[in-house]
């Protein structure tokens, strides 16, 4: 039966790879017509510009949030050194960065499976992460967004990597340098915004209770940690500007009905994400790959059950409270992108630490024929064709790279740029854009009104006295 395993393992890795590649490769072609987005990502150059690059973010985090490590990387975008063709690389070495902390956790977690496993098992996640995500754009082409959502997951888990890592070297030096390397991760996290701030306070939370709980040990490395971990949650909430962003709503700032509203939002999403796509199939095949491995294979997962699901829960829900307490509002599409994201992942190793409980001591495995095997595979396909072809994701970023649009769109944006730099006047009237590709383009474009913030900041960055956009037959879009 071992031949049957390693023959339909070997496909299935293939399998897995083909489908990330199949969402990953128009993005990154995407990734082509891809420009600055008038909402925010200006906005934060033309303060530069007029400020200096520290006086601009000091701007922000005394003014409007204790973002600080998002503020810094605004404030570096490549308008700053007048690069338009940066906002077209940014996505794809973002993508890039999403598989790689994929592959890296999945290779820490799983060490006895191989490279094409572990790259096989990145692009399940990748996959269904693209089928249900509530927006592309905000993940990887809207800059002001991303680096606040995506950028810090990456890092997050980049950061679980690092712990793991730690405690498997026997060098000094080695270790010195993946401690810096965790405070950086920690430090990057928690000033890039509320909802990745809770995740890794939690985790670094749940991290020295696993330690004094199941192993009673406290070492430098956790202390340093934590030092680290309070040190930036002070530079977080000592902002003046974080004021700013409470209490605009009458609901913002009630414990209670951000609670309850977080879990109601939690469980509908949750039933969304596991009956809307191949999750529960692809389930069935991890615990085949779990059969396969060695009690010693498994430590990773030799967590208590209890334990593991209390942090998946509270992890998941965290993220969705700020939201409600902080504005008192549903959470943006790129939260949810968030809660996605760590939904799937923490959703395999909850599956992992389960099976564990239920085969510790032992290697129990599935007794499957070559048949079985085959019907996994089969249904597997068919659920995965069905998914990729009703994906109002995938549909989207085909279509717009397929019928023009995302090309139409880069044709329109270089336009606006040459009235902007050839125009002699202060004031300058730009068309409204005919192609909106919603795969890359944040749905918020300049206005009618030259007093518009997003207005402001492009005839500010362009040195024009004002901006406006064209009113047309069909009004404004």
């Amino acid at each position: 039966m071992n031949k049957f395993y390693k023959k339909y393992r070997v496909l299935g890795n293939w399998i897995n790879i083909l489908l990330m590649i199949s969402v990953l490769l128009p993005l990154i072609i995407l990734s082509r017509y891809n420009h600055p987005s008038p909402a925010d990502d200006y906005c934060y150059i033309d303060t530069v510009f007029k400020f200096g690059w520290l006086e601009a973010m000091n701007y922000y985090y005394s003014g409007w949030t204790g973002r600080y490590f998002g503020i810094f990387l605004n404030h570096s975008n490549p308008l700053l050194f007048h690069s338009v063709v940066g906002f077209k690389i940014l996505p794809v070495v973002l993508l890039a960065g999403v598989i790689f902390a994929l592959y890296s956790l999945f290779r820490h977690l799983t060490p006895t499976l191989s490279r094409l496993a572990h790259l096989g098992f990145a692009g399940v996640v990748f996959f269904l992460y693209m089928l249900k995500m509530a927006s592309m754009s905000e993940a990887y082409y809207w800059m002001a967004a991303f680096v606040t959502y995506t950028v810090p997951n990456i890092l997050t888990l980049l950061w679980i990597v690092v712990v793991l890592r730690f405690y498997r070297q026997d060098t000094q030096s080695a270790k010195i340098l993946l401690a810096s390397l965790s405070g950086f991760f920690i430090f990057a996290v928690i000033g890039s915004s509320e909802t990745n701030l809770l995740i890794m306070v939690l985790l670094v939370g749940a991290w020295w209770v696993y330690r004094l709980l199941f192993h009673r040990k406290v070492d430098g490395f956790m202390i340093a940690m934590l030092g680290v971990t309070a040190v930036s949650c002070y530079l977080y909430f000592s902002s003046p500007g974080n004021q700013a962003r409470i209490g605009g709503n009458p609901l913002g700032g009630d414990v209670v009905f951000s609670f309850i509203s977080s879990f109601k939002k939690l469980a509908y999403l949750s039933f969304e994400w596991i009956s809307r796509t191949p999750l529960l199939l692809f389930t069935c095949a991890w615990l085949v790959v779990l059969s396969r491995l060695s009690a010693g294979a498994r430590n990773y997962f030799a967590v208590p059950v209890w334990y593991a699901v209390l942090l998946y829960i509270g992890v998941l829900s965290a993220q969705l409270f700020p939201s409600y307490y902080g504005v008192g509002i549903e959470p943006t599409p790129r939260v949810i992108n968030c809660v996605y994201f760590f939904f799937l992942i923490g959703w395999f190793y909850i599956i992992g630490v389960i099976y564990h409980y239920f085969k510790k001591g032992k290697v129990g495995e599935f007794r499957y024929s070559a048949m079985s095997y085959g019907v996994l595979y089969v249904l597997l396909g068919v659920s995965c064709f069905l998914s990729f072809y009703k994906s109002e994701n995938v549909r989207l970023i085909y279509t717009d790279l397929i019928r023009g649009k995302a090309a139409a769109f880069d044709q329109e944006m270089n336009q606006r740029y040459e009235i902007l730099r050839t125009s002699k006047e202060d004031v300058v009237y730009l068309p409204a854009l005919e192609s909106k590709p919603l795969s890359i383009f944040y749905d918020d474009d300049i206005k009618t009104d030259k007093d518009h913030w997003w207005n402001k900041c492009l005839a500010g960055y362009y040195g024009k006295k004002a901006v406006y956009m064209k009113q047309n037959s069909i009004g404004e879009k």
